[in-house]
């Protein structure tokens, strides 16, 4: 595991321990990385006892990186007292939100386990390195790739889940496919929250004109495919 000064706000005493559970329990080995970082967290590589290799998503327990956490609490429906709890709450959401997704058949890491601030998933890449971020590898067909991503906001979207804060940031490219990655902004779909899955399809729209693509299929009728309610 890093010792580095560069992670004392990641490895806390309760998150230690948390990664300690999970050695204990078979879930993860040592940690190797990080593989990638984001607003809230840091992406670990492991291996299980096994062999097979898993990321460790790490929620921070840092109250500055989670300023918006009490919005999308309510957003949720989730109500939780003491900034510990509210960050294992998150936690729990997106292990929830995300494992919904995968058994839709989106592609997303497949979530094996959550304790706590710590979330065990399918690593997407290999020996140890990450797959691509979309936006800095577009070695792909666009127009594959559109219907992809695009059938997979409507899908979740048909299901009641928003993705929240979809981009090519937030997509790997795996062998020339899509793989969606962070899931820690998702939200159930209704009227207060149209503006998310508005948000969604409109990054991805820009990013596939940016891209050269010809066709883009219009926003009002993917909100319209979606639910007609909206």
């Amino acid at each position: 595991m890093p010792r580095s000064k560069t992670f004392e706000h990641v490895f806390d005493e309760k998150t230690l321990f948390n990664i300690h559970k999970l050695e204990s329990g078979g879930y993860i080995g040592k940690l190797l990385g990080p593989v990638g970082t984001g607003k809230e967290s840091y992406i670990f590589y492991s291996t299980d006892p096994n062999g097979r290799e898993v990321a460790v998503k790490v929620h921070r327990h840092d109250i500055n990186a989670f300023k918006r956490i009490p919005t999308y609490l309510r957003l949720r429906g989730t109500r939780s007292s003491g900034f510990i709890k509210r960050i294992n709450d998150w936690t729990r959401y997106e292990f929830a939100f995300q494992s919904r997704a995968f058994s839709m058949g989106i592609k997303t890491p497949e979530p094996y386990r959550v304790y706590e601030n710590l979330i065990v998933m399918q690593f997407i890449g290999g020996d140890c390195v990450s797959a691509p971020q979309a936006i800095r590898d577009t070695d792909f067909d666009i127009n594959a790739w559109y219907d992809e991503i695009i059938g997979s906001i409507v899908t979740m979207g048909k299901k009641g889940l928003i993705h929240g804060d979809l981009s090519p940031y937030n997509i790997l490219n795996y062998q020339g496919k899509p793989y969606i990655i962070d899931f820690s902004q998702a939200v159930k779909l209704t009227s207060l929250t149209k503006g998310y899955l508005l948000r969604d399809i409109r990054n991805i729209n820009a990013w596939f004109e940016k891209l050269g693509k010809s066709t883009i299929t219009d926003e009002k009728d993917l909100l319209g495919e979606i639910d007609q309610t909206l």
